[in-house]
């Protein structure tokens, strides 16, 4: 038999526009009448607010569990047995990237279909099919564990969105350029044949979200509800186009060294940068990739403008880790070894890429 591959991009469906929160009781009735439905502190009481009208109304049975501790596997599996005890027979999720992937897991687990309720547009994890797990001890980085399907279904409510911490829309902008060029790597351009078709899919797409958030980005950012039509579009950018990169990424040998700080720090610096959201850090390391990629100076200040003009952190003392000699070697070795650079040249071109964010 011929090698079977897979794609796993999107979701089966896509749900947006203002007040689209209400819409959530006729969505869970398409997979059951009993939800199991998990939120942040500060999202799930902002959704059921808007839903739980209708949740009763419908004669929908509902659990809600507010998201109290990191996603890892152990509380998925917690979860599950919750579930499972309940007769519940979905899973929604609502908020944040981290209770997206707790739940993906979790429905997965348990073998019950996932609604996603994405609040910012830094959650492209409500629609992608991997979930970023941590330890349950203190939060640090675990593993990453690829979805069984898509998501089900992903509700998009604009008013939620729009409303959403200015911070949260700088972190998923500057998550979202990082696709670019982390999957460039030290090339001016990708071309097919020479890289394969997923690849190429990849790139072509991170090309279009690079040049649509690097002229838009900072206008949506200083004012998200000046013009609906641009925060529609850069939802839609952020929450599907940049999942969709991520799915024809899956097992490419892209070299990642922006994400690769990601989880240095998240794995041997919990609690020093436990404030920076995930963009954040992204946003440091984007600026060691783009070094790394031997990238223009004036793009590079293009997008250290951006940063500045958004008030994002630049550096590692920004993100709460000392840039010590001792910490510089754990989070290069982690890099080193994470995207299995060996060559003599790109290790002398990290060495370079990190001065850029000391």
């Amino acid at each position: 038999m011929e090698e079977v591959s897979f794609l796993k991009i999107g979701c089966s469906r896509f749900i947006y526009g203002k007040g689209t929160a209400a819409l959530l009781p006729d969505e869970i009735l398409r997979y059951g009448k009993k939800a199991y439905i998990v939120g942040g502190p500060s999202t799930l009481p902002l959704v059921r607010e808007k839903a739980e009208a209708g949740i009763a109304e419908k004669g929908i049975e509902a659990v809600y569990r507010v998201m109290d501790e990191p996603n890892s596997v152990d509380f998925a599996k917690r979860l599950t047995v919750a579930a499972k005890e309940a007769e519940s027979e979905l899973v929604v999720a609502i908020g944040g990237g981290k209770c997206m992937d707790l739940c993906k897991v979790f429905s997965d687990m348990a073998g019950l279909p996932i609604i996603t309720v994405p609040t910012s547009v830094a959650t492209c994890a409500g629609s992608s099919a991997v979930s970023i797990m941590y330890t349950k001890e203190n939060g640090s980085y675990d593993c990453s564990i690829p979805k069984e399907k898509e998501i089900d279904s992903v509700i998009v409510d604009l008013d939620i969105i729009g409303a959403s911490p200015k911070q949260l829309f700088a972190s998923g902008i500057m998550d979202s350029i990082a696709k670019l060029p982390e999957i460039v790597n030290g090339t001016a351009k990708l071309t097919y044949p020479e890289v394969s078709l997923q690849k190429y899919m990849a790139y072509s797409n991170s090309v279009f979200i690079y040049d649509f958030l690097t002229r838009f980005g900072v206008q949506v950012f200083e004012n998200p509800m000046g013009d609906e039509k641009l925060l529609q579009d850069l939802t839609l950018v952020n929450l599907i186009v940049t999942s969709m990169v991520s799915g024809f990424s899956s097992g490419s040998d892209q070299l990642a060294v922006a994400h690769g700080l990601y989880d240095a720090v998240r794995k041997f610096f919990p609690v020093e940068a436990k404030n920076a959201l995930h963009g954040e850090i992204v946003a440091v390391g984007v600026l060691m990739q783009m070094r790394f990629n031997h990238e223009s100076e004036a793009e590079y200040q293009k997008i250290l403008g951006m940063m500045k003009k958004m008030n994002m952190p630049l550096t590692l003392k920004d993100l709460g880790v000392e840039p010590t000699q001792e910490n510089i070697r754990i989070l290069k070795e982690y890099n080193i070894m994470k995207n299995n650079i060996v060559k003599p040249e790109d290790l002398a071109r990290l060495d370079q890429a990190f001065e850029e964010i000391i």
